[in-house]
C-alpha cells in the first residue's frame, strides 16, 4: 500500500506543479516592466519580497538623478516636465514618498489598472500633484493602455 500511495502522492504534487504553471493568475510585468500586480505583490506578507513601496520608488528617483532618464518608455508618456515643474514651483515639497505611495495605492484599486506599469503609475501621480485636470489624467491613462496593449 505504501508504494501506491506513494505514487498517488507524486501524481497529486505534479498535477498542482504543472496546472500552477500552466494558468498563471496574474502577470506581473507589461511590455518588460512591472505593473500594477507587482505592486500589490509588494503587500502581501506571505511572499519573499525583497523591497518596500518606498524602495522601489526611491530607486525610480536615484535612476532619475543619476542618469536624467526614466525607466525606457517613449516620450510622450514621460513625467519629465511635471517634475521639473513641481521642482521649479518649490511643490515638491509638499508631499512625501508616503503620499506618492498612498495615490499609486489607490490607482491600483481600479482593476482596469493593474496592467499599468510603475513607473506609469508613478507619472499618473507626479501629474496629479502638479496639478494636471482630471481631463488630462484620463486622456494620459488612455495612452498608457493603449501603448500597453499594443
Amino acid at each position: 500500500m505504501t508504494g501506491l500511495m506513494l505514487t498517488l502522492k507524486i501524481l497529486f504534487t505534479s498535477l498542482i506543479i504543472f496546472t500552477a504553471i500552466s494558468f498563471p493568475q496574474t502577470e506581473r510585468y507589461t511590455k518588460g516592466a512591472e505593473n500594477g500586480y507587482g505592486w500589490l505583490a509588494m503587500d502581501d506578507p506571505n511572499l519573499m519580497y525583497n523591497t518596500s513601496k518606498e524602495n522601489y520608488l526611491s530607486s525610480i528617483l536615484e535612476r532619475l538623478s543619476v542618469t536624467g532618464e526614466k525607466y525606457p518608455e517613449i516620450a510622450s508618456l514621460s513625467c519629465k516636465e511635471d517634475i521639473n515643474l513641481l521642482l521649479s514651483k518649490g511643490k515638491s515639497d509638499e508631499f512625501s514618498l508616503e503620499d506618492v505611495v498612498k495615490k499609486i495605492d489607490k490607482f491600483y484599486s481600479r482593476e482596469e489598472n493593474l496592467v499599468i506599469p510603475i513607473i506609469f503609475a508613478y507619472c499618473y501621480t507626479i501629474k496629479q500633484f502638479a496639478g494636471a485636470s482630471p481631463k488630462e489624467l484620463n486622456k494620459y491613462k488612455e495612452e498608457v493602455l493603449k501603448f500597453c496593449n499594443e
